[in-house]
């Protein structure tokens, strides 16, 4: 309310002093005209001081706290999943669930040109814009399990493998350990098996698969059409590694 008096009385002054009234020398020395200039330059200096306070307020107003979320423990929340590949069997174990069956396919085992990682392909593929025949670019072939004679696994031999893409909640990494087939103490199994690979004499570059130990099989497959191949993983003892000469296991492992 003082405010809004002083600027009326300001423009009031203003007015009185530049247009309604020409000041002289001798007005300037009146003591009433003094008194006015004087009043009007302590209104200019708190107008102009007055923003610059408002200002200072806004900036220095404390921030407004964020809205406060639910901590996942008060709710159903699984905190977290982790994805993996079942290689060799077609369902998923107890705590995971299968998102869907397929079958192993890879790169020719004498391609130089090979993709080293195999795949899980789902049933009935699905195709954009393509054309019919083979262009001979990049290949993919069925997998086979490749067993010797010998082997205390070799049911499997020349059979295609299955697979099963697993999706397993309340678990945020994932691991596979070769040459073990038990879990490190507080992380869960999801399957253990064989350690496999590609032969060492062939073309094409594999990687290393951890293949569950009940080596599931395609149906109606065991024709031996070769393709992307599954051997057993052995190491050599003369390379300073732990060693043996018996099929390595491996084990998937979640936490």
């Amino acid at each position: 309310m003082k405010l809004t008096v002083f600027v009326v009385l300001l423009f009031a002054v203003s007015f009185f002093l530049t247009d309604a009234v020409e000041v002289t020398d001798d007005d300037k020395n009146s003591p009433l005209v003094s008194y006015l200039l004087a009043k009007l330059q302590q209104l200019e200096s708190k107008i102009i001081v007055r923003p610059n306070i408002r200002t200072t307020r806004q900036t220095t107003q404390k921030p407004t706290k964020p809205p406060v979320v639910a901590d996942n423990k008060q709710c159903n929340c699984q905190p977290g999943v982790v994805t993996y590949v079942r290689w060799g069997n077609s369902t998923c174990p107890n705590g995971a669930d299968t998102i869907y069956s397929g079958v192993v396919a890879g790169s020719g085992y004498r391609d130089a040109g090979a993709a080293v990682d195999p795949l899980c392909l789902p049933p009935n593929p699905q195709y954009l814009k393509s054309q019919s025949g083979y262009q001979g670019y990049a290949k993919l072939f069925g997998a086979e399990y490749q067993l010797h004679a010998n082997s205390p696994i070799d049911h499997a031999d020349n059979r295609n493998v299955p697979c099963s893409l697993c999706q397993a909640y309340g678990r945020t990494n994932k691991i596979m350990i070769p040459s073990h087939y038990e879990c490190p103490p507080g992380w869960n199994t999801e399957y253990h098996g064989y350690l496999m690979a590609g032969r060492h004499t062939s073309s094409a570059a594999t990687q290393y698969t951890c293949m569950d130990k009940s080596l599931e099989q395609i149906p109606g497959s065991g024709a031996d059409t070769d393709g992307y191949l599954f051997y057993t993983v052995e190491a050599y003892c003369n390379h300073f590694i732990p060693c043996s000469d018996k099929e390595l296991t491996c084990v998937v492992c979640t936490k």
